[in-house]
């Protein structure tokens, strides 16, 4: 899982389920507190049709359409709060890929240095092992020493033969 943004207290957490949206149980209540607060204040404060005009119209039929409003503005502000949870939450994922990609980046960096240095190295290698067969085969044949078969054949593979070495020679 990844790590998630409380959305009471707006710190960094890893939940323990997908859908948990706070970091603990206390900011849970805090925010189930603070929400009933906020209805019971909306609630309080709005005014009573009856008191100010009379019983002109049942009571239900003004009160709806506020609470109709009340509500879709709680579920819209609870949207909006999921959202900005989501938005952090996705911000922290880009930040913590962009460092793992600025990693992976320095390690590829790292590696092609290497294959470049072992490259340079294997050509300084091969340079080395076709003078030391050259040495060799100029070695056994000024001291009339046969090569044994396995060498004679690798010479003969790789075309390092006694009238190759005399042709470079030459030239």
């Amino acid at each position: 899982m990844s790590g998630k943004i409380c959305e009471e207290c707006e710190s960094s957490f890893e939940p323990s389920r997908t859908s948990q949206r706070y970091c603990s149980v206390r900011c849970g209540n805090r925010h189930r507190d603070r929400r009933r607060r906020h209805a019971d204040t909306s609630a309080t404060t709005a005014p009573n049709p009856e008191l100010q005009n009379g019983p002109a119209a049942p009571a239900t039929c003004q009160r709806n359409p506020d609470a109709r409003l009340t509500a879709a503005l709680a579920s819209s502000i609870e949207a909006q709060d999921s959202l900005r949870t989501q938005l952090r939450t996705q911000s922290a994922d880009i930040e913590q890929l962009e460092a793992d990609v600025e990693e992976q980046r320095a390690v590829i960096k790292k590696l092609r240095l290497d294959v470049a240095r072992l490259q340079s190295v294997q050509q300084a290698d091969v340079h080395d092992l076709l003078h030391l067969a050259g040495r060799l085969l100029a070695v056994s044949q000024a001291t009339g020493v046969e090569l044994d078969n396995p060498t004679r054949s690798l010479f003969r593979r790789r075309g390092w033969t006694a009238a190759a070495r005399r042709t470079e020679a030459n030239q």
